[in-house]
């Protein structure tokens, strides 16, 4: 009996590892094959080119379930590479978003978080990162990054003016004659469209109902023309990045080149806000052979893209900056990547100016937004006895609808259209994402803080107490230049050297 049941036993276990050291060695060798792949990626100094996109949103792309956008060439292109889901930019405005691309830093760290300023000095950008490891760095049309002793780019190809179009294109023929005979070392070009950014073409193709309108859109015939000329300027996006996909089949670039697509920021309640509307934007990765096409759900973020280029290219991924390689996300050895990504927003440096600076912590579902100069903050202070200031409270009037704290769950609501702040059930959750925000903006070295006060910033134009008949900004007039000696320097109230500021003690003044 003892016998019979050892043999059975012996057998049971005999059968169990012929089933079982197959799939064992099978899912070791598949590690070890992934493992190795992953280390080709590295050093494997491809040529990279990165097409950058000019204020389009996420949702306008059918490549992210909009069937009546007109974007066959980024639709096709998805179909070939590595979508991101949960891609975010740190600023929905052009210069900051693009200088946290360029640099891998967060715009507070880098100092570039108004718009038309520019990062601080000491900051590295990918033109000296990818130049050190002997790449040309190159870049084709709109620039708005600086200065430009630290964006030195080996090549620069100015956009060009096209009859009849609002806006230039991008440098085909420069590129076309470059990429025809590139010479000896790999090159990294940056493709940057001025499309579909506003002026949009008005003789549009698309009629009224041609177009999808976003439920926090306000839908109208008004609104579905101003969408119906955005879409006419996302065909000619479409045209240029159609053209630089040609141009590498065209001179047998194709595998030997990593092509990144992305938008700078989102357009329609996109642009200036810190919603997702605004920070998730398009990106995808194409790489012929190595990166196999598919989707991921990884929280990822814009200063991830110069330690990629920079694996890519043979290097280490640079210390003390924001971004880390998306090589492991690219070749599908893990669907995450950061636990938090993080938004910026400043009215302060636009054309219709105003002070209302935002903050925001997004852990992949839950979107936690504290607004500093919100209403409810202005009267709490006045029944406090706490003065009021003028330029504070035209800032809070222009979101009036905004309290101070804004929380969403974008799984079940994608368009955050529910605030749930105030719920209960969430408080817990609020409570995290809150803490780990004001931890971020101290390590940071943002000049806000949970008992910081709003200050003034001094920009580069579109001053608060500056009238502009040209974008219908008007002021009392003994309100005109009344902000003198009350402005700080952006650069001396943030990162790592910041000085602290006392209310109406300026630090540093421009004149």
């Amino acid at each position: 009996m003892n016998d019979t049941f050892k043999r059975i036993k012996q057998g049971e276990e005999m059968n169990y590892w012929k089933k079982i050291l197959p799939l064992m060695v099978s899912g070791i060798a598949c590690v070890l094959s992934m493992e190795t792949a992953c280390a080709g990626l590295k050093g494997s100094r491809p040529n990279v080119v990165f097409f950058l996109a000019d204020d389009q949103s996420k949702f306008d792309h059918s490549a992210y379930g909009n069937e009546k956008a007109p974007t066959p060439t980024t639709q096709q292109f998805s179909e070939e590479g590595m979508v991101f889901e949960r891609m975010y930019t740190g600023q929905a405005i052009c210069a900051p978003s693009r200088s946290m691309l360029y640099t891998g830093l967060n715009p507070i760290r880098n100092g570039c978080f108004l718009n038309h300023t520019e990062v601080r000095p000491g900051i590295n950008s990918i033109t000296k990162y990818m130049g050190d490891l002997g790449y040309e760095v190159i870049l084709a049309g709109k620039s708005h990054v600086g200065p430009n002793e630290q964006f030195q780019w080996t090549k620069r190809f100015q956009p060009v003016k096209v009859p009849g179009l609002p806006r230039p294109w991008i440098p085909v023929e420069e590129m076309d004659a470059f990429m025809a005979n590139p010479g000896d070392k790999p090159f990294c070009m940056i493709v940057a469209s001025e499309f579909p950014h506003s002026p949009h073409i008005k003789e549009t193709a698309f009629g009224l109902d041609d177009v999808n309108v976003q439920s926090f859109i306000e839908d109208t015939p008004a609104s579905r023309l101003s969408y119906a000329r955005y879409y006419q300027s996302i065909v000619e996006k479409e045209k240029e990045f159609q053209a630089v996909l040609e141009l590498i089949d065209q001179h047998g670039l194709r595998e030997n080149t990593v092509v990144f697509y992305a938008d700078d920021h989102g357009n329609k309640r996109g642009k200036f806000t810190v919603y997702d509307s605004g920070l998730n934007v398009a990106f995808m990765v194409r790489w012929p052979g190595k990166i196999k096409p598919g989707r991921t759900e990884a929280l990822a973020s814009f200063a991830d893209f110069v330690p990629t280029a920079v694996e890519l290219a043979g290097g280490t991924a640079p210390e003390g900056i924001d971004g880390k390689s998306l090589l492991p996300v690219l070749f599908g050895k893990t669907d995450t990547h950061h636990d938090y990504v993080y938004g910026v927003a400043h009215n302060q440096g636009i054309q219709q100016r105003h002070v209302f600076p935002q903050r925001s912590v997004h852990d992949g579902r839950f979107h936690y937004i504290f607004n500093f100069n919100s209403m409810e903050k202005i009267k709490t202070d006045r029944a406090a006895g706490k003065p009021t200031d003028y330029f504070l409270e035209r800032g809070a009037k222009k979101h009036v609808s905004q309290p101070s704290e804004e929380l969403y769950d974008t799984q079940s609501d994608p368009d955050e259209l529910i605030n749930i702040a105030a719920r209960e059930e969430v408080s817990s959750i609020k409570a995290r994402l809150r803490k780990q925000l004001f931890q971020a903006l101290e390590e940071q070295g943002d000049y806000l803080g949970e008992d910081g006060p709003v200050l003034f910033l001094k920009g580069r134009q579109h001053e608060l107490d500056e009238p502009s008949e040209k974008y219908n900004y008007k002021l009392p007039d003994e309100l005109v230049s009344s902000l003198k000696g009350r402005k700080y320097a952006p650069h001396a109230v943030t990162g790592p050297n910041r000085k602290k500021p006392e209310p109406g003690a300026p630090i540093t003044i421009h004149n």
